[in-house]
């Protein structure tokens, strides 16, 4: 009689072990198809979160990455199949065991109006177009709810570095100094993040001088989990101050670009100016690659959100977009760190703008609503 039980309950393991998957749902991809401009995808119930970046490939065309949690790739399926005009590709696969990945490679500017409702996921293929069912947009269902709460914000800890300092100006351009436009900017950003509920503090709080590396050394040892460093730009000749202008966000990575690459040199500047040429390229090798992309998540939502502030009042502002340089004040960071040059204080109207609070304020209010977004996709 005990024998038979014992063998019922051995059973009864094996059972469920082996079948574990059908007794506990999950949200199995279904199919896709390619509708109205869209790759339409389904799934087997409601789909929980979905997050959003694009990383730049050296082709000059961008992987458009959405990751689906709680989401699960049965063996077989697939959308590598699907072809549409403008687009290079589309993948799907299993990027960890609760979440889906889709990445689309475009030459297209842009391909981020996604949205999601219940158990379908809806992206649009042609740069600008919304995400819509059956010709009506849609909105994702998480929006209403964008940032994190007071309670969870308290677990960050947010490093602000005003760039420059000291002895070390900046960029500069008649009255306007680099070193103090920043610091402004740094402070009013360090009473929105203390209000907002996060832990904060500057590599500098007032006009002085501090060594790059003591930057970010300074981040790690107060176990950070965002490195923000606020810079201004300038245009490299005073013929071109009328040309260069716009508000740019760097990461950590090979720069790529002209513009990138000299505004890594002018504000690396300071720190390598007695270093000969492979002595800096030793330095600038230093790169934490495992935050490289974290970093650049972070950039996208900084970017998004000080566009959509500063263009509430200021409309012609331009995007100079999220790259990659060597900024060595960024070299050493262990947690997701980003550069923003907030704007060149060498253009007529733009130079005049960063004089101003109220325009500072705006800079600094996007800044914050980023850091929010970045941790509220991100977190775990």
């Amino acid at each position: 009689m005990e024998k038979t039980i014992l063998n019922k309950k051995i059973i009864l393991i094996f059972f469920i072990f082996f079948y574990s998957n059908e007794l506990f749902a999950k949200n199995y991809f279904i199919k896709s198809k390619i509708r109205q401009g869209e790759l339409r995808v389904y799934f087997s119930s409601n789909i929980d979160k979905v997050t959003y970046f694009s990383l730049p490939c050296k082709d000059g065309s961008t992987k458009y990455v959405y990751d689906i949690y709680g989401a699960t790739l049965p063996d077989g399926k697939g959308i590598s199949d699907h072809t549409y005009k403008n687009i290079d590709y589309f993948r799907i696969a299993q990027n960890s065991l609760d979440k889906l990945r889709i990445v689309i490679k475009s030459s297209q500017k842009a391909l981020d109006k996604h949205a999601y409702k219940k158990n379908m996921l809806f992206i649009p293929l042609n740069y600008g177009k919304k995400a819509s069912i059956d010709g009506i947009t849609i909105q994702n269902i998480s929006s209403k709810k964008p940032y994190i709460s007071m309670t969870n914000r308290k677990k960050y800890i947010v490093v602000i570095d005003a760039g420059h300092g000291g002895k070390d100006n900046g960029a500069s351009y008649k009255n306007r100094r680099e070193k103090k436009i920043v610091l402004s900017i740094a402070r009013k950003l360090k009473k929105i993040l203390l209000k907002d509920g996060f832990k904060v503090y500057m590599t500098r709080d007032s006009d002085k001088f501090v060594k790059l590396p003591k930057r970010t050394e300074f981040a790690n040892k107060k176990m950070a989990n965002i490195f923000i460093s606020i810079h201004a730009n300038a245009a490299p000749t005073k013929k071109t101050a009328k040309i260069f202008n716009g508000i740019e966000i760097y990461y950590l990575s090979v720069a790529h670009s002209k513009r990138a690459k000299e505004a890594a040199e002018k504000e690396n500047n300071v720190m390598l100016e007695d270093k000969d040429f492979y002595t800096k390229n030793d330095y600038l090798s230093l790169l934490n690659r495992e935050k490289i992309v974290e970093s650049h998540k972070l950039g996208l939502d900084v970017d998004k959100q000080i566009l959509s502030n500063i263009r509430k009042k200021y409309k012609n502002v331009d995007n100079g977009g999220v790259k990659s340089a060597n900024f060595w004040v960024l070299v050493g960071a262990q947690m997701p760190a980003i550069l923003v040059e907030t704007g060149y204080i060498s253009h007529p109207k733009e130079g005049r703008n960063l004089l101003k609070s109220s325009y500072q304020l705006l800079l600094a209010k996007g800044i914050a609503e980023g850091i929010e977004r970045y941790l509220k996709n991100t977190r775990k």
